[in-house]
Formats: C-alpha cells, sequence, structure tokens
C-alpha cells in the first residue's frame, strides 16, 4: 500500500534511489518479477474453431448414428449423416474466423514508450522492458505503463477512466498521503496506474508494480478463468437434444418390445429400429440454426455489430438486462460545454454570446490546443480542452488571436486554490481574467448581497441537475499583476460528459422490448443518478447503490433480492460489477453487459452476453467480450437484440418444420407396427427427407426477415422451453395429420395390390410434398399465412422449387433410383397427392383460431 507510505519509505521498501536502477539490477528485477506486459488468452487456431463446431448435444448424438450406420455397413446412412456435420462445421468455421479477423483488426499496433532514468542517464524504453524500481519521467500525452508511486508534480493530471469509469480528470499530489488503507483508486493522489493517461503537467515516479502485480493485471488474473456462463441458445438446445436422446431410447424399446411380442423377425425389427432413430435424428437441424446464425450475423455486421460467437446472436435477443457502463458508453467520455448561464439568459452552444465570455474562455485557459488542414486538436485537461472547443465552435478566429498575444502575467490552476487566472494587453487595455469555482468567483465579483445569493442559487440549481460548473469574471486593470477582487461576474459554463447519441431512444426501446436497463459504473454516485434519471433508468436515488453499500451487502451475506430493485451502481470496483452481473444472473436474468474499459472485462466475462465497444474500448474489454460495437454507439444494441429476437425466431421456425415433418414420420412407421404392414419407408428414404429435400427449406427459413412488433414483444422468459405449448401444439397437429395421411395412402395402396417399392416410392413422393408446402406454414406462428408478406424470402421459393426439382430428377435418375428406391409416378396420382398436401395449409390454419380461441 504504497499510496499510504512517504516517498522515502516507498523507495525505502522497493529498495532503490531516486537515482533509478543500474543495468544490472534492472535485469534482476526483470528476471524475478517477469517482463511488464499481460500475455494474451490462448486465441484458437482455425482447426481449433472447426473443432469446437461438434461441441454440441445435437451433434454427438448424430455422430453416434453414423458411427451405428457404419456398424451395420450401412454406409449410405453414416456417409448422408457425415456430410451434414461437416457442412455445419466448415459453415460455423468461415463464421466465427471471419469475426476473430474482424476482432483482431481494432486493436492499436502501436508500441508505448517511455523515458525511464537507467545507470544515472535518462533513456527511451517499450513499457515492456519497465521493472519494479525504475524511476519514470511523466509529460501530457503520455500513457501510464504500470503501476507507480510519484516522487515529484507539477499541475499533473490524470485522465483514469478506463480503470475507474471516472471521466474527471484526477489531480495528483506527490506530497498526498493516505491514512486509509482502503481508499479507493479513484481517491489515490499519490498513484498513477497503468492504463492511465496523463492529460496536463509533469510528473516523476517509481514503478511499483508491473504486469499481474498491478491494478490492470489483478484484473486480467479474474479474466483467466474459463467463462461459466452458456448463451441461451447452447442451454436451450442442450435440453432439446437431452429429450431428443430420451425420446430415442423410449422408441427403440418400445418397438423392440412389440416386435418380439409379435414374434418379427429378428432383422425387421432392426430395420424398424434404425428407421425410427432415424425419424427421430433431425439431422438437418445443425446445419439449419448455424446458417440462421450466421445469417444474423450478417445483418448485425450491417448495423455495427461484430459477432465473435455465433451462438450469441440469440443469447443477445434472449437477455432480459443490460447492465451497463456510463463512461464511454451511454456517455462520449468527453466533457463538453452543454450551456453557459449568465446572471440574464441561459445560452445553448453555438449561439451568440458576450465576446468577454469566449475571450476568457480560450485565453484564461491551460490546454494546448493546435489546428491542422482539416480542423482544432487538443491536449491537456478535460475542462479547459470542452471550453476551449465551446469558444472557438462559436468563432474560429480566436485561435489566431491566442497565438497573437503574450500573458503579462498568470495564476496556474490549482485545487486548493480553486482557480486559475491571467492577464492581456487587448485593444491597448490591459485585461485580467479570471476561472473557477463559482463560489469563488462570485467571491471576487463586484456584488451586493441581493445578487450575490441570487446567482448562488442559480449555481445550485445547475449543480443539482449533475453538471459541473465553471464560472468566468474580468476585468481592466492598470496595475502589474492580476487583480484579487473588483472582477465583472460573466456567468459560468454548465458541463457535463454528454451522451452518446440515439442512447435515450435507445434505452426506451429496451423497456418497450421488455429489457430492463441499469447502470454499473465506477462514476460518482450523484453523477450517475442524474445521466440515468435523464435516461429514465432511475426515478429517485432510492434506486442507486454505491461500491461501499455494495461491500457492506457483501460482509452482511444480505440475499440477492436486495438488489433486484437497484437501478445505478456507483462508485464500484471491476470485481463488485462482476459481482452484481452474478447477482442478477442468480435472480433469474440472462444478463447482456456493454463496457469499454479494464475496470468493465470482468463482468464483461461473467455476462451471458458481454458486449465491448470497438473504437474506445481497450484490448483487454474486447477480450473478454461475444460481440463488439464498432461505433461504440449504445444504440447498436438494441439493434443486436432485435436482429437476436429474430435469429430466435427463425431456429423455431427450422425447428417446427423439421420436428413436425420428424413427428409424421415416426407416427407413419408406429402406425405400420400397429397394422402389421411392411417399413413404409426405408432409412436412406428417411435420411433423403430429413438431409436433401427438407434440408434445403430449413435452410431458407433462416433467411426470413423480422415479423411486426419483434421489439415490442416482452422478453421471452429465460426458463421457457423452445418446446413450449405453441410449439407442442403445431408439432402434434401438423404431424398427426401429415403422418396419418401417409399411412393411409401407403396402407391403401398395399390393399389394392401395389408392391411394397411402389407404395413406398409414392408415399416417399407424398411426403416430399408435404415438406414443400409445411414450409410455409412453419413462417410464422401467429398470423395466417394468407395475411403475410411471402415475396419478402425469395430464396424460399427458391428452395421449395430445387428441393421438388431435385426429387423428381432423381426419379428419373437411373443412379438415385437404386440408392432410393424410387422411380416415376403418373401425372394424375401426383395431382392427388399435391392436393391431400395442400389441406395441410387449412388444417395449420385452423390449429392458429383454436390455440387462439383456447390456449392464448
Amino acid at each position: 500500500m504504497f499510496y499510504t507510505q512517504s516517498v522515502e519509505d516507498t523507495l525505502s521498501s522497493l529498495e532503490c534511489t531516486k537515482k533509478g536502477l543500474s543495468s544490472k539490477e534492472a535485469k534482476e528485477r526483470i528476471n524475478h518479477y517477469g517482463k511488464n506486459s499481460i500475455p494474451e488468452g490462448k486465441k484458437s487456431n482455425l482447426f481449433g474453431i472447426f473443432l469446437e463446431q461438434f461441441k454440441s448435444p445435437i451433434i454427438y448424438v448424430l455422430l453416434i448414428a453414423a458411427i451405428i450406420s457404419f456398424v451395420i455397413k450401412e454406409f449410405g446412412d453414416a456417409g448422408f449423416i457425415l456430410a451434414v456435420l461437416f457442412i455445419n462445421a466448415f459453415i460455423g468455421t468461415y463464421q466465427e474466423y471471419n469475426a476473430n479477423i474482424r476482432a483482431d483488426a481494432l486493436k492499436k499496433v502501436l508500441k508505448t514508450y517511455v523515458t525511464v532514468l537507467r545507470d544515472e542517464k535518462k533513456i527511451q524504453l517499450l513499457s515492456e522492458e519497465i521493472t519494479v524500481g525504475d524511476i519514470i519521467f511523466f509529460e501530457s500525452g503520455i500513457k501510464v505503463p504500470a503501476d507507480v508511486r510519484l516522487i515529484e508534480t507539477n499541475e499533473l493530471e490524470v485522465n483514469e477512466s478506463l480503470l475507474t469509469g471516472e471521466s474527471i480528470d484526477i489531480y495528483k499530489e506527490s506530497s498526498y498521503i493516505s491514512d486509509d488503507a482502503d481508499e479507493p483508486i479513484g481517491d489515490r493522489k499519490n498513484m498513477l496506474y497503468a492504463g492511465s493517461m496523463v492529460t496536463k503537467g509533469r510528473g516523476i515516479g517509481v514503478v511499483t508494480a508491473v504486469s499481474y502485480q498491478s491494478e490492470i493485471g489483478k484484473i486480467a488474473l479474474l479474466l483467466s478463468k474459463s467463462k461459466i456462463s452458456k448463451p441461451p441458445l447452447i442451454m436451450r438446445m442442450e435440453k432439446f437434444s437431452l429429450n431428443i436422446s430420451k425420446i430415442i431410447g423410449v422408441v427403440v424399446l418400445l418397438i423392440i418390445a412389440v416386435g418380439i411380442y409379435q414374434q418379427s423377425p429378428l432383422k425387421d425389427i432392426f430395420f424398424f429400429t434404425v428407421a425410427m432413430a432415424v425419424s427421430t435424428i433431425p439431422e438437418g437441424l445443425p446445419v439449419a440454426i448455424t446458417v440462421a446464425l450466421s445469417v444474423a450475423s450478417a445483418s448485425m455486421s450491417k448495423r455495427n455489430v461484430i459477432v465473435r460467437k455465433l451462438s450469441a446472436i440469440e443469447g443477445l435477443g434472449s437477455c432480459t438486462l443490460i447492465a451497463s457502463d456510463k463512461t464511454g458508453t451511454m456517455t462520449e467520455n468527453k466533457l463538453s460545454v452543454e450551456h453557459f448561464i449568465t446572471p440574464d439568459k441561459v445560452y445553448d452552444t453555438k449561439e451568440n454570446i458576450d465576446k468577454n465570455i469566449l475571450l476568457a474562455s480560450v485565453l484564461c485557459n491551460e490546454a494546448v490546443f493546435n489546428k491542422d488542414e482539416n480542423d482544432f486538436y487538443f491536449i491537456g485537461d478535460q475542462v479547459d480542452v470542452a471550453l476551449a472547443k465551446y469558444a472557438l465552435d462559436i468563432d474560429a478566429n480566436l485561435f489566431k488571436l491566442k497565438n497573437t498575444l503574450s500573458p503579462l502575467a498568470s495564476t496556474a490552476y490549482e485545487p486548493q486554490n480553486g482557480y486559475s487566472a491571467i492577464s492581456y494587453e487587448i485593444d491597448s487595455k490591459k485585461m485580467d481574467f479570471i476561472k473557477g469555482s463559482p463560489e469563488l468567483i462570485l467571491q471576487k465579483c463586484q456584488l451586493d448581497k441581493d445578487n450575490f445569493e441570487t446567482l448562488s442559487k442559480q449555481v445550485d440549481a445547475w449543480a443539482l441537475e449533475g453538471f459541473r460548473n465553471i464560472a468566468f469574471a474580468y476585468r481592466l486593470n492598470e496595475k502589474e499583476g492580476i487583480a484579487e477582487d473588483g472582477y465583472n461576474y460573466l456567468g459560468f459554463a454548465a458541463i457535463m460528459d454528454p451522451l452518446r447519441e440515439g442512447v435515450e431512444q435507445a434505452v426506451l426501446k429496451a423497456n418497450s422490448a421488455g429489457i430492463e436497463v441499469v447502470m454499473v459504473t465506477g462514476d460518482h454516485p450523484n453523477t450517475a443518478f442524474y445521466i440515468s434519471k435523464g435516461l429514465g433508468i432511475v426515478i429517485s436515488k432510492d434506486e442507486v447503490m454505491d461500491g461501499l453499500s455494495v461491500s457492506h451487502w457483501q460482509e452482511r451475506g444480505a440475499p440477492k433480492e436486495e438488489i433486484a430493485n437497484k437501478r445505478v451502481f456507483a462508485r464500484v470496483s471491476p470485481q463488485q460489477k462482476q459481482l452484481i452481473v452474478e447477482k442478477f444472473q442468480a435472480l433469474g436474468h440472462f444478463v447482456a453487459v456493454t463496457g469499454d474499459g479494464v475496470n468493465d472485462a470482468p463482468a464483461l466475462k461473467s455476462a451471458n452476453i458481454g458486449i465491448s465497444m470497438g473504437k474506445s474500448g481497450t484490448d483487454v474489454a474486447r477480450e473478454s467480450s461475444d460481440m463488439i460495437l464498432t461505433d461504440d454507439a449504445f444504440s447498436s444494441i438494441v439493434n443486436g437484440i432485435e436482429e437476436g429476437r429474430v435469429a430466435y425466431d427463425n431456429i423455431r421456425k427450422v425447428i417446427h418444420l423439421l420436428i413436425s415433418t420428424g413427428f409424421a414420420e415416426i407416427v407413419l412407421i408406429v402406425l405400420s407396427m400397429l397394422f402389421f404392414t411392411p417399413i413404409p419407408l426405408l432409412p436412406v428414404q428417411l435420411l433423403w427427407l430429413n438431409l436433401v429435400t427438407n434440408g434445403i427449406q430449413d435452410v431458407a427459413l433462416g433467411f426470413e426477415k423480422a415479423e411486426p412488433g419483434v421489439l415490442k414483444r416482452k422478453a421471452r422468459d429465460p426458463k421457457e422451453p423452445i418446446f413450449n405449448t405453441v410449439m407442442i401444439s403445431r408439432v402434434v397437429v401438423g404431424g398427426l395429420y401429415m403422418g396419418i395421411s401417409a399411412f393411409a395412402v401407403f396402407y391403401t395402396l398395399l390393399s389394392y395390390g401395389y408392391t411394397e417399392d411402389t407404395a413406398r416410392n409414392i408415399t416417399l413422393f407424398l411426403m416430399v410434398l408435404f415438406e414443400n408446402v409445411h414450409v410455409f406454414n412453419s413462417r410464422t406462428e401467429k398470423h395466417s399465412i394468407f395475411k403475410i408478406n411471402h415475396r419478402k424470402n425469395k430464396f424460399l421459393w427458391m428452395s421449395v422449387i430445387a428441393a421438388q426439382g431435385l426429387h423428381l430428377i432423381s426419379m428419373y435418375t437411373p443412379f438415385m433410383q437404386n440408392i432410393l428406391n424410387i422411380k416415376p409416378i403418373d401425372a394424375e396420382l401426383g395431382v392427388v397427392l399435391l392436393v391431400i398436401a395442400l389441406v395441410l395449409i387449412a388444417v395449420m390454419e385452423f390449429e392458429k383460431i383454436l390455440r387462439k380461441k383456447y390456449l392464448t
């Protein structure tokens, strides 16, 4: 705890001096402490990403089916299954590999150099080459490479927002010694921390911690744990696959029992078992889901969201709570003058204003600002930068004036003084300008008691709205030096870290979609409260909880329900952010976390869905996230939620098509067992249905556009299974009609003396027709298919034509005739079968009417 020690005690503890280390000492210390770098997490190569595509319960089931098929020498069946698994793996690998490439492209490639005292000489070193005990020199624009105890400071200010979440620059003072061992990072005035940026002044310090011993390193250690939370889609598919496996087991045992009871030959029992297993397993599901997610990934990319894991897409659509950082996420992390308040009027930005106010804003300003071919650029304290931008936006000619004038006298800003002042000769008159806290500036102005009280109340009113207020005054002064009083009061600038464009609308959209939004920030509670109140996140301060309260809550072992109604968590540490996310998850929420700083990384890692900022975010934050916003806009999250919901809807459509047709196949086979008929469809014919003819339309369903009101629906219950009441009703009704109709045709054909092969051929053709008709029923769960726009998904029409055409071609191709045991059928019979298939539309429309009346 070097912030509680004097400079001398710190140097003694580190066994070094102000003269720095020798090269030999530095080498020994680097060997002991390690290089000042935090290794990136192990990345999957292309082959590793490919193998990841096979880590799914439904894939395991299909692999087992393929192995069994090989063992029993059903090589055609095994080949079909393996083909679909590899197609799925190739599609998923392509998408995720490209996403990782795009994410890596966002990384900064510049090396950080620092000035270090080695062998009693100043030299430039890469930041990774410094070690504990090194003496480092700082000035404006330098990125702090390690944790440092300051030895000397000269008006040193630092931006620590990426570590603490606090957007205001922090004044540093080497002589400060804390008497609180638990003092928050943001209050340790004698310390600099890795990742911070020097915005003003100069300083010298000694390195106290590098790599994993630094504050950033400690956060990195929190991230070394594997991500425990799973995207909702993975959880739902695991349950779905487990249920499918159970159904397969039960059905197989049933077939064996019935076969033994009927004294059927073992060969027949075996083929019935294989046929039933093939019917039950939705072989085309992995490819169809991957395609649906890939389509959503492409759509998200166009809407500024890079998806690093396909499964995270549906997860974003499933989230019930967004835990967002404030600084850099909801706000721009750039202070700006929102208003200027004079005694008589409130001015907005770029509005005509008293020239003396503009002069004071530019001349009484310690920021460094220059101009390139296109625009101004600034270095320095964020308040000074905001004031300079404000004035130059109104009158760019002030830049030239600033460069032509030389100050006659100046008083630099010091926190203990609370103001800065400067004198210039303008138009042959000596003018003093002063700026600082309104309370102090008002005391230096010529005001009577009533005016003083009125103006003080005016300042207080704006402070209560969350603004940081900086007042200005000026006077003509013929004497040398800067006047102490007698100033003319100009007013004050109301400064705030402005909201990102579209944030307020995005929060409203999220709320209308049934998604709760909470703010989790390292910023001051008052600032967080007023920002969140303006966004509609909170109504009262009772909904705000600070880091100290979180600590006491932890110590008491209080129940997680205590935070259920809190909507703002301020002045919290990275570890507390992570804890808050985990507690909301324990309350039953699927949590999406947004952030840009190192301090957000643990929460990003623990979230169900982690979303980092692509422009302003740190590499640590991006590496910890599932998605990256390339435009840093909170509104893009809502766009992502919409695409995630569309993806989930499309996955449900795919599952409905595959499971209902699979259920129809089960009904068909069970009826054949009960009526003692031969097997209606051979295993290879079932695979043809499931993988080829059905495998074209289900992929097309992945391209479906959003249905009306997708963002006006309430967020799904995280515990809701894929097979809810709606899905079960649709699958059972559709499957029963298709299965019973197909068996009736098969049974009738056998009764009229058709051979088994001919009856199977006709039944197979009917099932292909059922699939091509049923895909249109699968397009919507609630609306009539006669009321939806069928021109939106042209690929669906193409898939239906392709599937039906492929089967017709196979019926006339000798090679396929032999494999599938099929042949052409009469056109007249084909029309009859088409009519039977089209009746399915009326059946499903009637199901929607009954479901709407009795089940909703």
